[in-house]
């Protein structure tokens, strides 16, 4: 049984390895990294399997002493007591000198009858010392002289960087990342088209079908309530108007649809309903560009304003 676990280990070890070269040459970019998890992931393997090897091993040992040991017995022998194996690797990992043989440690100090022994530091711990003087070697070389590894502002821009990538892929795929500030009129005609269907199924019952309005006011003609640009319905649809009973569709349409909405009650402008209702608001008229990419609104206040220098001259 044991050597079946260990066999399946081995391969697992082999197979891993082989698929692990297989996305080094396939991945150039991350070959460095990917060769760092893979020499990790072997020497994890490595050290369980050894660990098993050292477990079954003390437990053919023990076996065997205990038939030693009876064997012993049955002769008639003295029977040693055995040391337990936590003791032996307590006492190699502490270097604790035992109490009979602490008057051999003992110095001449006597501080208010309090001797001082001679003890040594722990074996663990002067290990770990040296492993960490080994490591320091290990991390300078790694970081600082071969670049072997990234440092951590270097791991900090990758992962910059690739949040980035990340985002701007996600945003290759979103239509709708917009809102009332910066919504724009679509002309696409899939994009119309869900929006009279939308505006057949939610708004018809209040504006009809045809938009010439009931309980709602009339989307037909050049009268707005709360303006008329795509701006202004994209923000009547998404936050409702509670006072005139018109509820708020943020929850049940995204900005997409808001947009479709919007976009296609903007092309009944100019069309004749059947039942029109009377006009309701004030009138709207467009900001129309001029050359200099201004409005007719911004253009206007410079045109009085030199009128009004030139009567000043």
């Amino acid at each position: 049984m044991f050597k079946k676990i260990i066999f399946t280990i081995l391969s697992a070890i082999l197979t891993s390895s082989v698929f692990a070269q297989t996305e080094v040459v396939a991945d150039q970019s991350g070959s460095v990294e990917t060769l760092l998890y893979v020499v990790i992931g072997l020497v994890i393997l490595i050290s369980v399997l050894v660990l098993l090897v050292a477990i079954y091993t003390l437990f053919v040992v023990r076996t065997i002493l205990l038939q030693e040991q009876v064997k012993a017995e049955t002769e008639g022998a003295e029977i040693v007591p055995e040391v337990s194996i936590w003791k032996k690797l307590s006492k190699s990992l502490t270097g604790a000198t035992p109490i009979e043989k602490e008057a051999d440690i003992l110095l001449d100090h006597n501080y208010d009858g309090i001797r001082e022994l001679d003890n040594h530091l722990p074996p663990w711990w002067k290990w770990l010392f040296y492993l960490s003087m080994v490591w320091s070697v290990i991390y300078l070389l790694a970081y600082h002289v071969f670049d072997v590894l990234p440092s951590s502002d270097q791991e900090y821009n990758n992962e910059i960087m690739r949040a980035e990538a990340a985002l701007e892929a996600r945003r290759a795929t979103m239509t709708d990342l917009f809102d009332e500030t910066n919504v724009e009129v679509t002309t696409d005609a899939t994009a119309l088209e869900n929006g009279a269907s939308i505006f057949t199924r939610q708004c018809a019952v209040c504006h009809q079908a045809d938009g010439g309005g009931n309980v709602g006011p009339n989307l037909t003609d050049e009268y707005w309530i709360h303006g008329g640009d795509i701006k202004d319905l994209f923000t009547v649809i998404k936050y409702g108007v509670p006072e005139k009973g018109m509820i708020s569709w943020e929850s049940q349409l995204g900005p997409g649809d808001m947009r479709d909405v919007a976009s296609y009650i903007l092309t009944l402008q100019g069309t004749t309903p059947a039942n029109p209702k009377a006009p309701e608001g004030e009138l709207y008229v467009p900001p129309v560009a001029t050359e200099d990419s201004t409005t007719v609104e911004e253009a206007i206040p410079e045109v009085i304003t030199e009128e009004e220098s030139t009567t000043a001259e």
